[in-house]
């Protein structure tokens, strides 16, 4: 593979960047001080509040993945446990799951609460999009594993992403980076805050091209994302958000495993394949949300109230046509939150509601090659859904801090058949889910561990038919862990058992017919989240040594099974690896610089199939990046990706039965590439 025209001129110019920075005086890299601000907290005071949290959280600094392209959930969440997140083809369209939420979805996420700055962007039904969000404009971002994320309203067996924008208060001043690379990969953001009194503002301006590895895989985006706050008074503070979003996207499609490996880069061209349809996912989204706190000694409350405009344009196989939905999404809620000491011991109460509901024009026209032709149906669907929560935490002495919570829901979902063979219905949903946890605090250190209920009532596409209609998703989870630093060394480990109920999977009956997407009997979701990280050179984590030689390393476990299903026994959950692992060894010093290699190794084969008759083969990608961050001035990196040009499935399409056949289910990974950026702060 040569490297792109854009690789080469950015590699010209760190050279020379860094040609002209032989001679620098040490520089000490300090986290940024931040000026409070009521609607928006800071990094250090969001990684505060999660440790408080008796189950598996992160805060994660956007520092972290910035060392390198920014580009993909894959990208982001590499150093994350728990967090799986799989391009799809180099994308940002990715198959992102949380201790096997969403198993059968294998793109627009479900079974995750996805947030920006603490309001849902997910659509009324539970379904979202990776392209909302830009991890460039976020000031940090926070990770609730499972039902940890009941603080935030959240019930999903995967928990909550919270996206925090940057604002004029946390990032005053102005950026600009720019990526480029192989695939014709090219990523371009403007960034710039300011806040003068009682007011501030802040906004980004990003553009992202790719031809992408595979062909027919071109994407083009263009995003922005603005808030504007105004401090009414010190207990009064008011924030509004501003989200425009144009995504245009082409779709490879899946090939099959003998494709794959003679040319991973070809796009499906069967004769009911993604290029001869021309399959494409496009659509425009607008969202505007206000947050407004109040704050009264020890009690605040946060207005919160959204609105979001979504048209999608969505040619696929002939078979479904072209899809075409025009959604409107509205949302308010109210979070009231307490701090204080109750007989001398301090309790921290925290309670919300939510009430969301969306209105989609859904319709479907017959695909002819890419084109749109007759309407083939179409539907007016409706979702509503009212959901509290409440949790207390109070400090029981000895270092124990007790916590519980709940969260009820009532959920509505209407479908209005006005052309088509599919049925009208209005069917309705609710729970009550529980959890108790207990957390004991040391110096340096935590042990935890709680016990949870989630629920998942079904988004359109999981409602299934008028015959047999779904019910929603139900677990229990019991969860273990410790996490906490130790001279060199710093961890977080988490140990998680659920048992499900009703989990959407597409089955077959004994005899093999299809049923759909259905409520599977039990199901048992299990497993380990490890994060480990240790300077080798010796220095503590609260020291500032001149250098430091860090090894990091994630390993996602999951154990995902039937439990005595009568037609797939005990057998493995297909769609997601039983392992996970990301490892990095970098040196750093306290100019900026930093250089080492990185490892993504997945050692047993996925199953495509509940049957377990097929599956992808395990692989393991060699990268190497190199640059410098510094908090002000000229920023560089260079990274490359996949070393050894190893031929992978990065992701898999889910069935129920191939028959141990080489089935059109496999979704190649990025050959080898080369990618390059800049980065100016003033």
């Amino acid at each position: 593979m040569k490297p792109s025209k854009q690789t080469l001129l950015f590699l010209s110019l760190v050279s020379a960047s860094s040609a002209e920075t032989t001679h620098l005086k040490p520089l000490l890299v300090t986290e940024k001080k931040e000026v409070a601000s009521l609607t928006s907290p800071t990094l250090q005071a969001d990684r505060k509040e999660l440790a408080k949290t008796p189950g598996g959280t992160e805060t994660i600094d956007p520092e972290r993945y910035l060392t390198g392209r920014a580009s993909t959930m894959a990208d982001t969440f590499s150093l994350s446990p728990g967090v799986i997140a799989q391009s799809r083809f180099g994308s940002d369209e990715a198959r992102l799951s949380i201790r096997g939420s969403g198993l059968q979805r294998t793109f627009h996420g479900r079974g995750i609460r996805l947030l920006q700055d603490g309001v849902p962007i997910n659509l009324a039904d539970g379904g979202f999009d990776m392209q909302t969000i830009d991890p460039l404009a976020a000031s940090h971002i926070n990770v609730w594993r499972g039902s940890n994320a009941l603080s935030m309203g959240s019930s999903t067996l995967g928990g909550a992403i919270d996206y925090i924008s940057m604002t004029g208060l946390s990032d005053p001043g102005g950026s600009i980076r720019l990526e480029a690379g192989s695939f014709d990969y090219l990523r371009a953001r403007l960034g710039a805050g300011f806040h003068e009194g009682n007011r501030d503002a802040y906004f980004s301006l990003a553009e992202q091209y790719q031809q992408g590895f595979r062909d027919h895989a071109e994407q083009h985006n263009q995003r922005l994302f603005g808030n504007v706050g105004w401090k009414v008074s010190d207990q009064v503070e008011s924030r509004f958000f501003i989200t425009a979003v144009n995504t245009e996207s082409e779709l490879p499609g899946n090939l099959t495993k003998a494709e794959m490996e003679r040319d991973p880069s070809q796009a499906d061209r069967s004769f009911f394949g993604a290029q001869r349809y021309d399959n494409e996912r496009n659509y425009q989204l607008f969202r505007i949300a206000n947050k407004t706190a109040v704050v009264s000694g020890d009690f605040k409350v946060d207005f919160i109230a959204a609105y979001t405009y979504k048209d999608l344009d969505h040619p696929i196989t002939p078979f479904v046509g072209v899809i075409d939905q025009l959604s409107h999404d509205s949302l308010l809620g109210l979070v009231f939150s307490h701090s204080s000491e109750v007989m001398g011991r301090a309790h921290q109460f925290k309670s919300g509601f939510y009430f969301t509901q969306g209105f989609t024009d859904s319709a479907t026209f017959a695909n002819n090659f890419g084109r749109r032709g007759n309407l083939t149906s179409d539907a007016d669907q409706t979702a509503t859904n009212y959901e509290g929560f409440l949790e207390e935490q109070l400090e029981l002495g000895y270092g124990f801090t007790g916590v519980a919570g709940a969260t009820a829901s009532f959920n509505r979902r209407e479908n209005e058949q006005n052309l088509g063979a599919a049925a009208s219905y209005d069917r309705d949903y609710q729970d009550f889910s529980p959890k108790i946890g207990l957390r004991w605090d040391a110096e340096n250190y935590q042990i935890f561990g709680n016990l949870s209920s989630s629920y998942e009532p079904p988004s359109f596409s999981e409602a299934n038919g008028a015959l047999f209609p779904n019910k929603a998703q139900t677990a229990n989870t019991l969860e273990i862990g410790t996490r906490g630093t130790y001279s060199a060394f710093r961890w977080d480990a988490t140990l998680y058992a659920s048992q499900i109920e009703g989990e959407f999977l597409a089955l077959n009956n004994a005899v093999g017919t299809p049923l759909g997407t259905i409520n599977a009997e039990d199901t048992i979701h299990q497993g380990v989240e490890l994060l480990g990280e240790a300077d080798l050179l010796g220095a503590a984590w609260n020291e500032n040594p001149e250098h430091r030689l860090l090894l990091s390393g994630v390993w996602t476990y999951g154990d995902f099974k039937f439990d005595n299903d009568p037609v797939y026994g005990n057998n493995t959950l297909a769609g997601l690896p039983a392992h996970v692992i990301h490892g990095e060894l970098i040196w750093k010093n306290n100019l900026g610089y930093y250089a080492g290699p990185t490892v993504d190794w997945v050692p047993v084969g996925t199953y495509i199939d509940q049957a377990n008759t097929s599956r992808a083969d395990a692989y393991a990608l060699l990268g190497f990046k190199f640059g410098r961050r510094i908090d002000s001035g000229l920023s560089w990196f260079v990274e490359a990706k996949n070393l050894t040009d190893e031929t992978y499935a990065a992701s898999t399409g889910v069935i129920a039965d191939a028959k141990g056949l080489d089935t059109r289910n496999f979704l190649p990974g990025d050959g080898r590439s080369v990618f390059a950026g800049l980065e100016w702060k003033w």
